[in-house]
């Protein structure tokens, strides 16, 4: 069954701050989804599967594209 995840985060205080994107996958440090939130410090995740654990990372970046 398909269900969704809330999530939410502590925004960046840095000026050059442009968005952020979120990865995730089903295990630590594969990350096979991504979607990218611009500047919101919340996301529903669509789609997950129930039972099954995922990992989720959000990175900031710059009107550069450079990512913490």
């Amino acid at each position: 069954m398909a269900a969704s995840v809330d999530l939410a985060w502590d925004p960046n205080t840095e000026p050059e701050l442009a968005g952020y994107k979120i990865y995730w996958g089903t295990s630590s440090g594969n990350y096979t989804s991504s979607k990218d939130v611009g500047k919101t410090t919340t996301a529903t995740i669509d789609g997950v599967e129930e039972g099954t654990t995922y990992y989720f990372v959000v990175t900031a970046y710059n009107s550069q594209g450079n990512e913490s």
